[in-house]
């Protein structure tokens, strides 16, 4: 059985990501990944702001680069 974050592209420093989840938030770049919790700091220009995302790829995220 596959799991759903094989599917999916897993983002890495430097990356920018398109946030599937949220209608809110649009193009992102991950400025820090902490794999014990599972998280990256992204920062999402257009808006402002930084926040953690789920970094394993479940489908909430696409990889642009």
């Amino acid at each position: 059985m596959f799991s759903s974050s094989l599917l999916h592209k897993t983002a890495s420093i430097g990356s920018w990501i398109k946030d599937e989840f949220r209608g809110d938030r649009s193009l992102g770049l991950v400025v820090q990944i902490d794999e014990m919790t599972n998280m990256m700091h992204v920062r999402f220009p257009k808006l402002g702001r930084t926040t953690w995302v789920v970094w394993k790829n479940h489908g909430h995220y696409k990889v642009i680069n």
